[in-house]
């Protein structure tokens, strides 16, 4: 063990167990990694408390115990950190190790945006464009998504996009709705990438453009995107944009059902794969 552990130094403790999380020189060790955060938590570390809340919540080297990450996140959060008021925010959320309770949760959103805390402003501002605990305000939301994105949160910039691309809050703006979903879609978002790719399909605030729409839904259903799994899974199936390939159509199709049952293209998707199972029947002999 790292000597300076043993002596109870709190932020050592917590350096190690990055270091046994990761394997960054060291054995990885999950387990080892959550016990060290959690020590180092005990002595004091409020980066520590916070890392032992995350693998509590994650199941990384512990069981998944939201209960517990809740109870390391509090802590954290009364102690400074930012990103555990976040964290324990989505908690309250959903009701995940602590009453359901979406105006707490806009408290601790707000209290780590405050403090610039990215995830923050990104999260209030998804609770303003929905009306989570608050009274909807698209105008709100736009300045705190437009905040988190500048700092870098590109989920924040493609949620920023939709607002422009939907004229919620402001006028609509193609072009800067395309600008922000190609920013996020850059980071991996798969929404931005499958949005992206059916703004590009249709050719607003962009040139049509079938090919590149398509890259982009065969990038976003890389990423989990389920309509783009639809999407590029028609495409195979009809020979629109792709040559005929009714295995690739049935395998993105049966994608986008595992991806999520309750998907809007979900009837469709179950109806093109009945009809891409069926088997074709041999034309009568003469």
């Amino acid at each position: 063990m790292n000597p300076s552990c043993e002596k109870a130094d709190a932020e050592a403790c917590t350096g190690l167990g990055f270091q046994h999380l990761e394997g960054d020189g060291i054995t990885k060790d999950e387990a080892r990694a959550a016990w060290l955060f959690a020590q180092g938590c005990e002595f004091g570390s409020m980066r520590g408390c916070t890392m032992a809340g995350y693998v509590h919540a994650e199941g990384q080297g512990v069981g998944v115990a939201p209960d517990v990450a809740a109870s390391f996140y509090a802590r954290a959060c009364d102690g400074g950190e930012t990103t555990a008021c976040s964290n324990l925010g989505l908690a309250y959320v959903v009701g995940l190790g602590v009453p359901k309770d979406p105006a707490r949760a806009n408290a601790l959103f707000g209290q780590a945006c405050d403090q610039g805390a990215v995830a923050g402003c990104a999260n209030l501002g998804a609770s303003y464009s929905l009306g989570r605990g608050v009274k909807r305000d698209q105008r709100r939301a736009a300045g705190l998504f437009q905040r988190a994105c500048e700092a870098g949160d590109t989920h924040a910039c493609y949620n920023l996009g939709v607002l422009h691309r939907d004229g919620l809050g402001m006028r609509k703006d193609f072009k800067q709705a395309i600008m922000l979903f190609e920013r996020a879609c850059a980071a991996d978002d798969a929404s931005a990438c499958g949005n992206l790719g059916f703004m590009v399909d249709d050719g607003r605030g962009t040139d049509r453009d079938r090919d590149r729409a398509l890259a982009l839904f065969d990038k976003a259903c890389g990423l989990g995107h389920p309509e783009s799994c639809f999407t590029l899974g028609r495409a195979y199936q009809t020979g629109n944009g792709r040559p005929r390939d009714d295995a690739r159509a049935v395998a993105l199709l049966e994608r986008t059902l595992a991806l999520d049952p309750a998907t809007p293209s979900a009837a469709e998707a179950s109806k093109a794969l009945r009809l891409a199972r069926e088997p074709v029947a041999a034309e009568p002999k003469p």
